[in-house]
């Protein structure tokens, strides 16, 4: 059998069984489990700083308490949608995915156009996820999550870092 990362083997065991789809490159030497699974919030509003609604853009209304999808952006997947509904919570587009001390970065990760996932950076330079419904994780490098169902990073975006950032 093939030698599988901690977070990979975690996920194929408990959680699903393809889960290694979505980010192949994950292994023992590049991430941490931070959480358990919740339903409470997602990737887009994990890497929004948000731990308390779901952020989903074909949900308006929400038809359950917690959903939430900012005011005024349109309510699709795409790539540039994502990047709206960041910038409500003052995200911009940069350059690169390099710490800078002053400022919070999030990748966003596409394929053919739509987005599929977000991760923030951390003050000391490594990269924090929540998958989907399952665990919070800390992945060395914006990479480590890229490939397989994520895609590759679509955009990075930076808004000023506050005392409260992670």
């Amino acid at each position: 059998m093939a030698e599988v990362g901690l977070c990979s083997w975690f996920a194929l065991l408990i959680v699903k069984p393809d889960w290694i789809d979505f980010a192949p490159r994950l292994a023992s030497d590049n991430c941490e489990l931070t959480s358990n699974a919740t339903e409470d919030y997602n990737c887009l509003a994990f890497a929004a700083g948000v731990t308390n609604q779901w952020w989903e853009p074909y949900v308006i209304p929400p038809s359950r308490p917690g959903i939430y999808w900012p005011a005024g952006v349109f309510p699709d997947n795409g790539v540039e949608h994502w990047v709206a509904a960041l910038a409500t919570v003052g995200f911009r587009p940069c350059t690169d995915a390099s710490l800078d001390e002053a400022y919070v970065k999030v990748a966003v990760y596409g394929c053919d156009g739509d987005a599929t996932h977000a991760a923030r950076q951390l003050k000391d330079g490594r990269w924090a996820s929540k998958l989907g419904l399952l665990e919070d994780i800390i992945h060395a490098t914006a990479q480590d999550v890229a490939g397989g169902d994520y895609g590759e990073v679509a955009v990075v975006l930076a808004r000023p870092r506050t005392e409260d950032d992670p």
